[in-house]
């Protein structure tokens, strides 16, 4: 409301109040006077209670003291009320109705108080009418009190009630002689502060004019309400406290409104659990100011194949089922006390303090297992099985440090997934010290390719029919700054879950293409990743990369592994490769005879090699004959490749015996540390004369997939270096066993 329309609304409201005034200028000017004192007291700064007091002095002072002009005068500050605008105004705006009554009944006492003294001067002819007027005064402020919007009451300072209205009997239940009877001190509620009963104290020996709190009471019917209070005191006229006016405001739907909203803030909405902000709350406390040798454990829970659950009944009986887990949880961890919570999606968190002498976390953990390994009951569903996995971590509270805690709980967890999943899985500062090297990889993959940190080594793959050279396959090494040499089953992994491998697999095509056209070698082996055949850019990245090189299609070999091959029944990777395939780039299925997809494989793609899976072999190591049933398993393969016109590779080999044994089933290509290391490429690569020692055989990891040749997987941080025996010829060349 603007200051002119809030002058209209004085000027209205003074005319419904009939009183008269000395001339119409006098009737105008009052407005304005009211108007200007009404916008000063809404201002952030200003004493609402104090300009409400004013506005009822000027008011009385004006002769308008009946009920109706202080019913309106109220009526004009709530009509200004929608345009106020925010909390605090609002506010502002009930103080200042407050002491407006306060202000007008103190002005109308005063007159009465002046009209009493001069009565009491005057003649004994004049006392009936000063009699009259003052009967008419008190009753003119009764009503005023009594219409008043927010309950009143006067008392004296020794806590006696003496007038209370009927916005205050309502608001408490109680009738005028009920509260008559009451002392203030009655009023005291169990959750009142020290505090609001001092500033009452202070009030009524005359230290403080006036104060205000937010305080509950509660009615006859037991049930309570909030209020906002405000206590003014009245003096007499020797200047000592004589009375208090309070002023209350019913504010209760305001403060469960709050309450609410701040439940929902602190809480999951479907289970009503505490959620994370929550969580971290106690957390905080609980490392804040812990007690002598207290200790303070997090259990970290995350369901197992809740996923499927979604996927297969639907995101309705999803919720239901957390709603089912969250309950259990709450029950089983009812005896320990600990305080449990939904973090996000299906991944909960329980928190036990002081559990050094009382609790043990491990037990807890096997407790809440325990709860969920029945079926959980589902409204209008069949019982729903869910698992969980639990990690523990339980640190001595002094010094511990919330995020510290969240993610070593969060690391032994993903120990546990790890693990097999349905068990639970104590913290481990050395595993968690292997788990942030495994962070600190990711973290450093994004511009793995731009850093030129990435080099490619070439191991051979040999024809046993004559001994020439068949292929190279490449292998990716990460010449990683602090850590050293790291073999690809270090960070391929990751690469494939946060899509760095797309670049780094385009490095590696195109490296291992340009080294190709350089060397003599016929062709070149490539890894693909399962993300890359998903990779709308792959077939645009090979047409270019063989037009830069030069290079025959068929002179690069493009390996795929089982868990590439598990996904054919998805058309998309299965029409990439076909692209490919009528491109003219040759198709290998590596680990051939891991998995029970790979025969069904076989008739879905025209396929040119099979790679037998090195695991075949193992058995032979440590000088162990070969077991029979792997023996005849690959015969088996190899008569069924052939008879499909593949060629084999026999991958993995490491003695001469294991070498005679892929002859005599008739494997037409091998590979292996029996026949030459990875090399990386030099100027004038050529295949070389046979070695005389041979090196320390090994186990690999892919590259990006696998990589079957390399030094065994280094501890890590550690930096791994390929083996090369003292006969190894310079780096320019590829020696081979024949």
């Amino acid at each position: 409301m603007t200051q002119k329309k809030l002058i209209a609304g004085w000027e209205q409201a003074l005319r419904e109040a009939g009183d008269p005034l000395a001339s119409e200028q006098e009737f105008a000017h009052l407005a304005e006077r009211l108007t200007m004192v009404t916008m000063a007291g809404l201002t952030p700064s200003a004493d609402a209670q104090a300009a409400g007091r004013r506005l009822g002095r000027m008011l009385a002072d004006a002769h308008l003291t009946a009920p109706k002009a202080i019913g309106e005068a109220l009526m004009v500050l709530a009509r200004y009320a929608p345009d106020v605008g925010d909390v605090h105004r609002e506010q502002q705006l009930v103080r200042m109705q407050g002491g407006l009554a306060t202000g007008h009944a103190a002005a109308v006492q005063q007159r009465l108080l002046t009209q009493q003294e001069s009565i009491h001067q005057a003649s004994s002819a004049a006392r009936d009418e000063v009699a009259r007027a003052l009967s008419e005064s008190e009753a003119r402020w009764r009503r005023l009190v009594d219409q008043a919007p927010v309950g009143i009451a006067v008392g004296d300072i020794e806590g006696n009630v003496i007038e209370v209205n009927a916005s205050l009997q309502n608001m408490f239940g109680l009738t005028v002689d009920e509260m008559r009877a009451m002392k203030i001190q009655e009023y005291i509620h169990p959750e009142d502060g020290a505090a609001v009963w001092q500033q009452y104290a202070d009030t009524a020996s005359g230290v403080l004019e006036e104060f205000k709190a937010e305080k509950r009471f509660v009615r006859k019917d037991g049930e309570g309400i909030w209020t906002n209070l405000s206590v003014s005191l009245i003096r007499d006229s020797d200047d000592n406290p004589a009375f208090m006016v309070a002023v209350v405001e019913d504010i209760t739907d305001r403060r469960l409104l709050q309450e609410r909203l701040q439940h929902e803030a602190t809480h999951d909405p479907l289970t009503g659990l505490p959620n994370r902000v929550l969580f971290l709350q106690h957390l905080d406390r609980a490392v804040a100011d812990p007690g002598p040798d207290e200790r303070v454990a997090v259990l970290f829970i995350d369901l197992d194949g809740f996923k499927f659950v979604n996927d297969s009944r639907g995101h309705i009986v999803g919720d239901r089922v957390l709603i089912a887990v969250a309950e259990r949880l709450s029950e089983a961890a009812l005896p320990s006390g600990a305080f449990v919570a939904r973090l996000a999606g299906d991944e909960f968190v329980a928190l036990l303090t002081g559990c050094s002498r009382d609790v043990a976390p491990m037990q807890v953990a096997e407790d809440l297992l325990a709860a969920l390994k029945q079926p959980l009951k589902v409204t209008g569903q069949l019982p729903v099985q869910v698992g969980a996995s639990v990690g523990v971590v339980e640190l001595a509270a002094a010094g511990a440090n919330s995020a510290e805690i969240m993610q070593a709980a969060d690391l032994a967890l993903h120990a546990a997934k790890e693990a097999g999943k349905g068990r639970v899985v104590e913290h481990d500062p050395q595993r968690k010290a292997g788990q942030l090297t495994r962070f600190q990889v990711a973290m450093q993959l994004p511009g793995l390719v731009e850093r030129g940190e990435l080099a490619l080594v070439y191991q051979p793959l040999i024809r046993l029919s004559d001994g020439d050279l068949h292929s190279v396959e490449a292998l990716l090494r990460w010449k990683h700054p602090t850590m050293g040499s790291l073999s690809p089953d270090m960070f391929i992994r990751i690469a494939e879950e946060n899509a760095a491998i797309l670049p780094i697999g385009r490095w590696v095509m195109d490296r291992a293409c340009a080294d190709l056209a350089v060397s003599d070698w016929p062709a070149v082996n490539i890894n693909v990743s399962v993300r890359q055949l998903y990779s709308p850019q792959l077939l645009d990245d090979v047409r270019r990369t063989l037009d830069q090189a030069q290079l025959e299609p068929s002179r690069l070999r493009v390996e795929i592994t089982e868990s590439v091959v598990m996904n054919l029944d998805d058309p998309e990777p299965v029409a990439v490769l076909d692209s490919l395939i009528d491109m003219g780039v040759r198709l290998v299925m590596d680990d051939f005879g891991t998995g029970y997809s790979n025969l069904a494989a076989l008739r879905r793609l025209p396929w040119h090699e099979l790679k037998l899976a090195g695991t075949f072999l193992q058995s032979t190591k440590s000088g162990r004959p070969w077991s029979p049933i792997d023996q005849q398993i690959l015969r088996t393969l190899v008569d069924l490749a052939h008879s499909l016109d593949l060629l084999v590779t026999a991958e993995g080999v490491e003695t001469a015996e294991q070498d005679a044994q892929i002859r005599e089933i008739g494997c037409d290509v091998a590979q292996g540390w029996f026949y030459a290391t990875p090399e990386p490429l030099h100027p004038s690569s050529e295949v070389t004369a046979p070695r005389t020692t041979r090196p320390a055989p090994n186990q690999g990891d892919p590259s990006p997939v696998k990589d079957p040749t390399t030094s065994p997987t280094p501890v890590i941080g550690k930096p791994s270096q390929p083996r090369r025996p003292a006969d190894t010829a310079p780096m320019n060349t590829i020696q081979v066993r024949r």
